[in-house]
């Protein structure tokens, strides 16, 4: 809260001689300015899915297996509200008055957008907070750190229950095995991001397993919910022993519009045009002139496209031997995430085979 005061109240004081045009009010004008062309850009809603299912461990099996502790006379409905507006409350009004305003405080709303990203929160946020003097940026320091690392180890935890938990049902295997079996598997899937940054390797998790993935678990764990577990058994599974009673329209968009949007979204970015020019490629489709895919459409995605082209048209031998050398490290982190997922796909199957002959299924 203290520092999203700062950045609510920084203004233009941050203005300097390198930085003339600083100001904080620009940042948080840029934050809240909507851009209502990029409603139709299915980037960004895939973007946005990925975030929220992600912050809310939604498409990762958290969810279910924080449920598999509770009682039927649990409270789920106040619990998922209050948990999802304190969230967007953290996330998007006091996350987004820290970094960009204050960043865009001391070194212009240009110099952001030119370097917005990860490293922003690791690397522009001490530098700012040197500018505070050597108490304040300390004690600044410790709390956006602090806050970082809380938002880490709580979301690893969250991650790693379903594993922990897994293993102990399936394979009795103990807590702490279970705990221990986790970390080295997130240390060896960790270190890539760490010494192929420059690479890619971050990026490439993040769009895979952080975004895309999260978006077809999710959208498979819905279409379950409504078909299979079935939406009104749901509805009123999620009203039982609840201190609020949802209101009924939200079944009908549990049962209906969520699916739909959540389709809708993946199926856009799945197949995103090229510029985003949706009607000229229908238009372009109907004519028989075929259908062209954006760079960034899963499909060309995929493919590595927009890499693979830029090799082609580098002219400068270090930029060249780079971009090489992301394409080797960014394949590598692809066989890693799918190795990843075949390999926890194997173990579920074995653990199926192993309660049939049980007969516990």
């Amino acid at each position: 809260m203290l520092l999203a005061i700062k950045g609510w109240t920084l203004g233009t004081s941050g203005a300097n001689a390198e930085h003339p045009d600083a100001s904080a009010i620009d940042g948080l004008n840029f934050l809240w300015t909507p851009q209502y062309d990029s409603l139709t850009n299915p980037k960004v809603w895939l973007a946005a899915a990925g975030q929220i299912f992600f912050t809310l461990s939604l498409g990762m099996g958290s969810i279910q297996c924080y449920a598999s502790y509770l009682k039927s006379k649990d409270d789920i409905a106040l619990n998922a509200v209050s948990a999802g507006f304190v969230n967007g409350f953290v996330e998007v009004v006091l996350g987004g008055a820290i970094v960009i305003p204050i960043a865009a405080g001391y070194l212009g709303l240009d110099w952001v957008k030119e370097n917005a990203g990860f490293g922003m929160a690791f690397q522009t946020m001490p530098y700012l907070f040197n500018n505070w003097g050597v108490a304040l940026a300390a004690i600044a320091g410790v709390m956006w750190f602090g806050l970082l690392f809380f938002a880490g180890i709580t979301s690893s935890l969250a991650m790693g229950t379903p594993w922990m938990g897994f293993m102990r049902d399936e394979f009795n295997w103990s807590s702490s095995k279970g705990a221990w079996s986790f970390g080295l598997i997130v240390l060896i899937l960790g270190l890539p991001t760490v010494l192929f940054y420059n690479y890619g390797v971050f990026d490439e998790y993040d769009y895979w397993a952080g975004t895309v993935s999260l978006v077809i678990f999710a959208m498979v764990e819905v279409l379950i919910f409504v078909l299979v577990f079935g939406a009104d058994r749901g509805f009123n599974e999620i009203n039982e022993g609840g201190d609020i009673k949802v209101p009924i329209i939200f079944k009908y968009i549990i049962k209906y519009v969520t699916p739909v949007f959540i389709t809708v979204v993946f199926l856009g970015a799945l197949v995103t045009p090229e510029g985003n020019d949706w009607a000229g490629s229908f238009q372009g489709l109907f004519a028989g002139n075929g259908w062209t895919f954006d760079n960034s459409s899963i499909i060309k995605q995929a493919t590595l496209a927009g890499l693979r082209a830029d090799i082609a048209a580098a002219t400068d031998a270090s930029v060249l031997d780079h971009l090489e050398k992301k394409l080797l490290y960014v394949t590598g982190a692809r066989i890693l995430l799918v190795s990843t997922f075949l390999g926890i796909a194997g173990l579920v199957y074995l653990a199926y085979t192993r309660r049939v002959k049980e007969g516990r299924i």
